[in-house]
């Protein structure tokens, strides 16, 4: 994937100020990793910019609460002082990300129709 491609739309999108305030070398490092980790789990041939843009904010967001943390050393639930946090560990992978993905694959392979079992009449 196209680094500039992933940069120019995430410097284009609105609330991307964790990700644009880096340097460039440490995005370019977030942006390798959010697509290696897409590519672990999904075909490469269906990743885009976008896909790869929000894994990264993803990442930075998880990073930054520290929460990524705790679901990397496959911490289930955690309790502080009044508030506590439950991880399902399926989370690896951002939510809008996974949708953007499950239309991609919708699109390469359409249902085909289904024949029916009738009579004719």
């Amino acid at each position: 994937m196209d680094f500039t491609a992933v940069n120019t739309y995430l410097e284009n999108r609105a609330y991307t100020e964790p990700y644009t305030e880096l340097e460039e070398s440490v995005r370019q490092k977030i942006v390798f990793t959010a697509e290696d980790m897409l590519t672990s789990h999904y075909d490469e041939s269906l990743m885009t910019p976008k896909m790869v843009g929000l894994q990264a904010l993803y990442l930075i967001e998880g990073e930054a609460e520290e929460f990524s943390k705790f679901k990397r050393h496959n911490v289930k639930s955690l309790g502080l002082k009044g508030m506590s946090f439950s991880f399902d560990g399926e989370n690896e992978i951002s939510p809008e990300v996974k949708k953007l993905i499950v239309r991609a694959q919708e699109a390469l392979h359409p249902e085909e129709p289904q024949a029916g079992v009738g009579r004719v009449v």
